[in-house]
């Protein structure tokens, strides 16, 4: 059991930075010139009264004041040609608000022709709060509120309050008060230092909180990715290949055959093992496995027995450890299909040669691929968890890469050595396969094994919207989006 103060997940999304791009016009430079001056939001336009913006020159006097954007001329600033700094401070930053976000942001640039467009985009400035309770935990209390106090004042939150409160900085000491079911009046304070990245400018807390008999709903991950927050692109991929390397557990391959008992297991009833190479999650599956006494042994065709598939072929990596062992990336699937699929990369098929009961295929890519050969292709509804355990191992391996790109096999044409670890029409792929299967329920009860088996979690898992910061459009993209960060507390 654990008690109210225990940070029991966190879970976070992008992390927004403000910032301004220009366009400068004009053919002659002359003594003066405009700036006109755009207002871009990382979120919905807040009142416009809500930003003092000032034009400084750049030994810091003050050119310009705006109390508010709309008084900004449309004609633009005039100055003289030189550099300037456009700072937007939030004026409604003290009083903590509902529903009352407040903006700021700054840029620089250089008026050197007649006229430039600037565009100053602003992020939020407080962090927005929201609070939550589990079904259980409404169920069995009454009379509760939760009271967010800071340095500027606080926030009451009733039971049926799902609004965002704004707070401009910490720390926050957040009270809990509930009735129990023996009527006893219970009180829980926990509080968030100032410092912490919980309560970063721009970021949403939201604090969930569960009966004692729950589990968590994030998963057992205390700040597993607090060093991962505001990060993008390859910053953030090395970030995340710190933080599941740091206290991993190597085991045996054998202790596998004990994971798949825990983690491996569907929910439907019949207590058989998940195969992705077998199992039709909108139909029947041909056949089903009994954890234990289905394993292989030898097998005949499908069918027979479930064995230990590496997704990466144990060949492309030599063998090495502990990448040989590591449960994330090994799946317990049917002998035969594994056989089939053998040491070839995944891929989209565009002719087959052999297809198994579930869907699965074998045959030669399709041409649009990028990839020339042979390719191994399983049904749509398992593409996202293949995909995501490639990010898994690049990020986890990134540091041994190098010594698998060229070997032998399929490696040339799947790893790179890179900071991205993957060629570029894999990452095509595995892209879209990500997206079009989301993480299910399934893989969120198979992470949260990994943490208690060998101490380290799939990101991509947790925090699917890392494949895009990493890999996809955004990410080169420092100025993404708001930063959410979930906090869950089980009272005792």
């Amino acid at each position: 059991m654990r008690g109210f103060n225990n940070l029991l997940g966190i879970v976070s999304l992008a992390f927004f930075i403000g910032g301004c791009s220009s366009e400068k016009g004009g053919e002659e430079p002359h003594i003066g010139g405009a700036l006109k001056v755009m207002i871009a939001y990382e979120k919905p336009l807040p009142p416009s009264d809500s930003v003092l913006i000032q034009v400084k020159r750049s030994d810091g006097k003050i050119m310009h004041t705006y109390s508010s954007i709309s008084q900004i001329p449309a004609t633009g600033i005039p100055l003289d040609l030189g550099e300037y700094t456009i700072e937007g401070t939030p004026t409604n930053k003290r009083l903590p608000l509902f529903n009352r976000p407040s903006y700021g942001g700054s840029c620089n640039t250089n008026l050197n022709k007649s006229e430039a467009n600037v565009t100053l985009t602003l992020k939020q400035a407080n962090v927005a709060v929201q609070v939550n309770y589990s079904e259980k935990f409404k169920s069995e209390f009454t009379n509760y509120t939760t009271t967010i106090s800071s340095p500027d004042g606080s926030l009451t939150y009733g039971s049926k309050e799902d609004r965002l409160g704004y707070f401009t900085s910490g720390p926050l000491e957040i009270k809990l008060t509930y009735t129990d079911k023996q009527g006893v009046v219970q009180n829980k304070i926990q509080k968030i230092d100032a410092t912490s990245k919980q309560i970063a400018p721009g970021s949403t807390l939201a604090l969930v909180f569960s009966h004692p008999d729950e589990e968590n709903g994030g998963g057992n991950y205390e700040a597993y990715y607090l060093n991962a927050l505001g990060k993008t692109g390859i910053e953030l991929k090395k970030a995340l290949t710190t933080i599941i390397s740091t206290g991993y557990q190597a085991k045996s391959y054998n202790d596998l055959w004990s994971a798949y008992k825990i983690g491996d297991i569907r929910t439907d009833g019949t207590g058989a093992i998940w195969d992705v190479y077998s199992d039709i999650p909108l139909g029947k599956a041909p056949y089903l496995y009994q954890p234990g006494q289905d394993q292989c042994g030898s097998y005949s065709g499908e069918g027979s027995c479930y064995n230990r598939e590496h997704t990466i072929p144990k060949s492309w990596f030599n063998d090495d450890t502990p990448m040989y062992s590591d449960y994330l990336h090994i799946l317990p699937t049917d002998g035969y299909v594994n056989g089939r699929r053998s040491n070839y990369p995944y891929g989209e098929v565009g002719s087959a040669s052999w297809t198994s009961r579930n869907g699965s295929k074998l045959g030669s890519a399709k041409s649009t691929l990028g990839y020339n050969g042979t390719v191994f292709e399983p049904i749509d509804d398992f593409k996202g968890d293949i995909a995501r355990i490639y990010f898994y191992f690049v990020t986890r391996y990134a540091d041994v890469l190098s010594k698998y790109d060229a070997n032998n096999g399929s490696t040339e044409e799947v790893f790179n050595s890179n900071d991205l670890g993957l060629d570029q029409w894999t990452i095509n792929m595995f892209l879209r396969w990500s997206k079009n299967d989301p993480v299910s329920p399934k893989e969120r009860v198979r992470n949260n094994e990994a943490q208690k088996f060998q101490n380290n979690r799939n990101p991509y898992v947790d925090h699917p919207e890392f494949i895009e910061k990493i890999w996809g459009s955004n990410a080169s993209n420092t100025a993404a989006k708001s930063k959410m960060v979930k906090v869950y507390y089980k009272v005792k």
